[in-house]
């Protein structure tokens, strides 16, 4: 979940970070809590706080973040180009090793609705420098204004406006990296310069649809996910080498697979093969494609029950990026389900020291706890990730289970309640939270109607993911209804490592020792 995206740097999203690929994952890590120290944004451990001015020690004299631009066109679809060179320029300038690189999802939650001063947002985001502009696209030109300021006394250390074609965006970002890069740190070596001009693709408009696709990823909503394909696709018909779209377009189609979503005309198996051969073809064109490799593994996550592909996969990639913060996530969850739970906390602890304001990290912490039965601790997590991203869906969703089972039901309505509101028109599998409430208050007819509501939404989803299964099941044995609920696990096609970690979730120990329970167990058990 990139959730987000497949991004080479970090992982980061809208409102809801990662909704995508770490809605399994999230669920899928378990007892690498012990022994792994999440960080919040400014250094803490969680659960989060507010800190005290003063509190945080001085930030690094090489430390910089790159705010998002503003868009000062008239027309407001060019968003796209304001959030790209945004995010293109700040990849670039973490390529370079010396500087310390803010990422995205820290600076966009820092800024939040509105930009803010650059005083309060470089002492939240600890950085030295900031780097602030806009952008305005007038016909078939482009003007950005672009100034790394330094945050402590708002000098201006360097300044400069671009005005030239629109389909020169490329050239913009290597200009604007280069110059901010050596007034930060200097003379640059002929191999970060090297570094800094290389261009994902040499066709310019082949590159605005490859930036238009990743806006409509950030949305991460089934029709923004559409439009992005259709962007993608765009840009490889344009450039058939272009790696980095065949990347990211194999990346939704996973998206798609994970999420149960809906793709017109293609069914799961078809978007599996359509997937895997976008991957492919991108791996034949670059082999040392970690974005590639990080599609190919998230694809392979579902059909492969032994979980050796995607395992070989997500490893390579984190081998050939290893600021690929997403890569890590997903690495982790994949040898936690093999059982390798001490490399599983070495992978989500790195993803952790990429990117500390992943809220989805924390939440894929929480479950693990919630699994070990420790509820108090899940709890703490989930409030972690909410303290980073008030806006986050999954974090309401799972803090609204850990409060169930803590007794809480006033506060696990809430969260649930938050959870739909947040994600409006998205499956929401919290409502399972409020059959279960209802249940408990004695209103079977109402418990009974939202959990056929879920059975309705999602008739095949038990065969596509366990995550779904694991869901639907919960909330029919919370409802005594241990018949169905066994039917829906014995659906999952394939078993594997995924539904035996899910199976031994507290919310089944009703239904532990029932032996069509204890044969599933051991048919999913990773050998």
């Amino acid at each position: 979940m990139t959730p987000g995206r497949g991004r080479s740097r970090a992982v980061e999203g809208g409102p809801h970070a990662l909704r995508a690929l770490a809605l399994l994952v999230q669920l899928s890590i378990v007892a690498s809590y012990n022994g792994l120290h999440a960080q919040c944004p400014d250094g803490s451990t969680p659960p989060c706080r507010v800190q005290p001015a003063g509190a945080a020690p001085a930030p690094s004299s090489n430390s910089v973040a790159v705010l998002y631009l503003e868009n000062l066109s008239h027309d407001t679809t060019d968003a796209y180009l304001a959030d790209g060179l945004t995010e293109e320029i700040t990849d670039r300038l973490g390529a370079i090793e010396r500087l310390q690189v803010k990422s995205r999802s820290l600076v966009r939650r820092a800024q939040g609705p509105a930009p803010g001063d650059l005083m309060t947002l470089s002492r939240t985001l600890r950085v030295r420098y900031v780097v602030e502009g806009s952008v305005r696209r007038s016909g078939a030109r482009v003007r950005v204004s672009v100034r790394l300021v330094r945050a402590a006394d708002g000098f201006r250390v360097w300044g400069a406006s671009f005005d030239r074609g629109a389909m020169d965006l490329l050239a913009i970002e290597a200009d604007i990296a280069r110059e901010v890069a050596t007034a930060i740190g200097g003379r640059l070596l002929p191999a970060e310069q090297a570094t800094l001009a290389l261009r994902p693709t040499g066709h310019p408009e082949a590159y605005d649809h490859f930036m238009r696709g990743n806006y409509y990823l950030e949305r991460r909503t089934p029709d923004a996910g559409r439009r992005a394909i259709e962007e993608y696709d765009a840009a490889v018909r344009l450039d058939p080498v272009f790696v980095k779209a065949l990347a990211r377009v194999a990346h939704v189609h996973a998206i798609f697979l994970i999420r149960g979503w809906q793709y017109p005309g293609l069914g799961p198996e078809s978007l599996l093969a359509r997937g895997l051969a976008l991957a492919d073809r991108a791996l034949r064109q670059d082999s040392g494609a970690a974005d590639a490799w990080l599609a190919r593994g998230a694809l392979l996550w579902s059909v492969d029950p032994t979980l050796q592909s995607p395992k070989e996969a997500l490893g390579r990639a984190t081998r050939l990026d290893p600021a690929n913060a997403e890569a890590w996530l997903t690495y982790g969850a994949t040898l936690t389900h093999l059982g390798d739970t001490a490399a599983a906390s070495r992978s989500l602890r790195q993803a952790l020291a990429i990117d500390p304001a992943l809220s989805i990290a924390m939440i894929v912490l929480a479950d693990g706890a919630f699994i070990e039965r420790r509820y108090e601790a899940a709890r703490r997590w989930a409030d972690s990730a909410l303290a980073v991203d008030p806006g986050f869906h999954d974090g309401y969703a799972m803090r609204a289970v850990f409060r169930l089972y803590r007794g809480d039901t006033a506060g696990a309505r809430g969260d649930a309640q938050s959870a739909i509101r947040v994600a409006a028109g998205e499956q929401n599998w919290e409502e399972r939270v409020l059959a279960q409430l209802a249940a408990r208050e004695g209103d079977t007819v109402r418990a009974r109607g939202l959990i056929e509501r879920l059975l309705a939404d999602a008739p095949n989803a038990p065969t596509v993911n366990p995550f779904y299964a694991r869901h639907l099941a919960a909330a029919l044995v919370a409802l005594g209804d241990q018949q169905r609920a066994l039917e829906v696990l014995e659906s999952v096609r394939p078993r594997g490592a995924h539904l035996w970690f899910f199976l031994r979730s507290p919310e089944f120990d009703a239904i532990r020792s029932h032996p069509r329970f204890e044969r599933l167990l051991d048919e999913s058990r990773p050998r």
